[in-house]
């Protein structure tokens, strides 16, 4: 029943995500054309502004979640009607305190970009549309986490999508023929309130009881919830801190118009992110769910399979976006939004160390395993920023990038591999060691490969069938003889059959 609903929610979310890709790139390119540079890096320094301001939700979004799992696994209503109150209340705070943080910051925009900004639109006013933006979901939040962790992520999934498409036609149209960036963002905060209003009727009728009247959690549940959002703050801080200030930092020290070039390549790599984290969104409940119910043993086997699948998504993403991101940004947007190489190899390293980083700190969370690293992000930030900001000003924006990689590399991966190991799986982390080296070998032979036959290759077809091709082939021979490799193989023939 868990893999059966794992594949309808991944389904869903491939299908839907295809086709909100396409409309992206739609939107984004008229975006280029029409507005230019500078207001695309507005764009996206003032997202990630605010992605920064989400740290005031501290972590509670997976504390609750990770308190759901056990009294919906028992159906037991009047937790999680309590539960879900609680999450309510939390989360009504929190958006409130982040509509008066993001105001606070007003007076400090100026000094976040480098030189002066020419666009003839206020910078305040954008700034606030993204603010609306960003607070509207925070109240309505926990009707979408009854719908999810019930392992129904397809329904929110086709309501996203569906709002999502029609807000992109429509901004599409707006830049073709207005060529206005304040109705754009209009556009954009009518859709995410849409979003909310419809999620939030969908779960009143498919989740009656949550209606009713609930008992306020006991103070030692609140209490262990808050223990773990006090611990999930720190994490979060980290990676906020990590992934959210590498644009502050291009932005203040190498200027606006680069935060926007450097956007490009996250639409294209975050594009690309989303469809490999699709079977981990969508088994997210699954996991939970199985961590509540199986033994450690059996949870390993799950996690060594969906680590094997994960790998070969992300080692396939890895070899294609190191051939064709450039090439693809030339063909899309012309030779003038195009980064190096080596910044290209950052990015993509960084890319495919996260797929498989995500899956563990996934891992991590439903077995609700948040204290033995609270401290880790400290450690982070510190580490991480010290070194951007040393090296941004001798290498610009591949200073930046290489400060997040080393961080990612030698603090994150290893240390929260190890963790997940002792304290989920009761196991050595030696097996899984040799398994993620031999993996590692067998990507750098598909990307050296792959790389030295494409420089024969002109047309972006022929470099995408060979990044293909390469990979599949060394895939298949380092790993033909794994257990994980079987298993998918018998999946595939079975779903087959049944179709």
């Amino acid at each position: 029943m868990r893999t059966k609903k794992s594949i309808r929610n991944v389904s869903v979310m491939f299908v839907t995500q295809f086709i909100t890709l396409a409309l992206a790139f739609a939107s984004r390119t008229i975006f280029i054309k029409t507005l230019g540079a500078e207001y695309l890096g507005l764009n996206g320094l003032f997202f990630n502004i605010l992605n920064t301001l989400s740290l005031a939700e501290m972590g509670i979004g997976t504390a609750i979640a990770y308190a759901l799992y056990k009294p919906i696994a028992q159906n037991d209503t009047e937790q999680i009607k309590s539960i879900l109150t609680f999450y309510r209340r939390c989360y009504f705070f929190i958006g409130i305190f982040i509509i008066a943080a993001g105001c606070l910051m007003l007076p400090f925009l100026p000094y976040l970009i480098k030189g002066e900004v020419t666009i003839p639109v206020n910078i305040y006013h954008i700034f606030l549309c993204f603010l609306a933006n960003s607070a509207i979901g925070y109240f309505f939040a926990h009707k979408r986490t009854i719908i999810d962790e019930t392992q129904n992520r397809h329904l929110t999934t086709s309501i996203d999508f569906t709002i999502n498409t029609i807000i992109a036609i429509a901004q599409i149209i707006i830049l073709w023929q207005l060529k206005d960036y304040m109705l754009f963002l209009f556009a954009r905060i009518l859709g995410t309130i849409a979003i909310s209003i419809i999620i939030f009727m969908l779960a009143n009728k498919k989740f009656t009881y949550i209606k009713e009247k609930a008992v306020d959690l006991s103070s030692s549940e609140r209490k262990k919830i808050w223990s773990n959002v006090f611990i999930l703050f720190f994490h979060k801080l980290g990676g906020v801190v990590i992934l959210g200030t590498d644009f502050l930092i291009i932005s203040a020290f190498v200027g606006i118009e680069a935060v926007g070039i450097y956007s490009n390549y996250t639409l294209i790599v975050g594009t690309v992110t989303t469809f490999g984290n699709l079977f981990i969104i969508g088994a997210d409940a699954s996991i939970g769910n199985a961590i509540a119910t199986l033994t450690k043993k059996e949870v390993y086997i799950v996690f060594r399979k969906m680590a094997f699948l994960i790998f070969c998504i992300g080692g396939l993403s890895t070899v294609c976006l190191v051939n064709l991101l450039n090439p693809f940004i030339e063909l899309w947007v012309g030779k003038d939004y195009l980064l190096s190489n080596s910044i290209v190899y950052v990015i993509v390293a960084n890319f495919f160390l996260m797929q498989n980083r995500w899956l563990v700190v996934t891992f991590k969370n439903d077995a609700g395993v948040f204290r033995p690293d609270m401290y880790k992000p400290i450690i982070e930030i510190v580490f991480n920023l010290s070194l951007s900001i040393l090296l941004v000003h001798k290498f610009g924006v591949l200073g930046v990038l290489i400060g997040t990689l080393a961080n990612t590399f030698f603090i994150n991966i290893w240390v929260e591999m190890f963790i997940a190991h002792k304290h989920i799986f009761s196991t050595s982390i030696a097996g899984y060691l040799k398994m993620y080296m031999v993996q590692i070998l067998a990507l750098l032979v598909s990307c050296a490969l792959s790389l030295y036959i494409n420089s024969f290759v002109e047309l972006f077809a022929g470099k995408a069938a060979v990044s293909v091709s390469i990979v599949t082939a060394v895939y298949f021979l380092f790993f033909f003889r794994t257990e994980e490799f079987k298993y998918f193989v018998e999946l595939f023939k079975k779903t087959v059959k049944k179709c």
